[in-house]
């Protein structure tokens, strides 16, 4: 099975220990859990329980053997709404230098890449309550099936 990484919205402190942090940062979802754990040098049981541990922490996440589902244009409409409330007329060039960071089109949003998405475009608003506002407002729209 391969894992990836997950960008999580919440801005909680998590805490992580030495395995946790190596395993986080070589997971990829290109390659086999076996492949990772050969890179970080761990034996099945370690890496086993660490991956559960960052499964707990909700910061890798199994990758689905089918396409997962896209966010089309509503959400896209909402996106850009919610983000032009937040920073202003710059909201459009923001969102398509983030879209092109991660190889997006502007029409289809898949949905394991939302939350990544949206943690993107948070870094560009300046405002540490507004960007909260901004993220709050966003988490329903992923879960909601537009």
């Amino acid at each position: 099975m391969r894992y990836r990484k997950v960008t999580r919205l919440d801005n909680k402190e998590v805490l992580l220990d030495a395995d946790m942090i190596r395993l986080l940062i070589a997971i990829d979802e290109t390659r086999s859990l076996g492949k990772i754990a050969q890179e970080v040098g761990m034996n099945p049981d370690k890496l086993s329980v660490t991956l559960e541990k960052l499964l707990e922490l909700k910061l890798v996440e199994p990758v689905s053997k089918k396409n997962g589902s896209s966010l089309g244009a509503p959400f896209v409409k909402e996106l850009k709404h919610h983000l032009s409330r937040a920073v202003g007329p710059m909201a459009q060039i923001i969102l398509e230098d983030a879209m092109s960071d991660l190889n997006l089109s502007g029409k289809e949003i898949p949905r394991d890449q939302a939350a990544e998405l949206i943690s993107i475009l948070a870094v560009e608003i300046p405002d540490e309550e507004v960007r909260m506002q901004f993220k709050k407002a966003m988490l329903p729209l992923i879960k909601a099936k537009i």
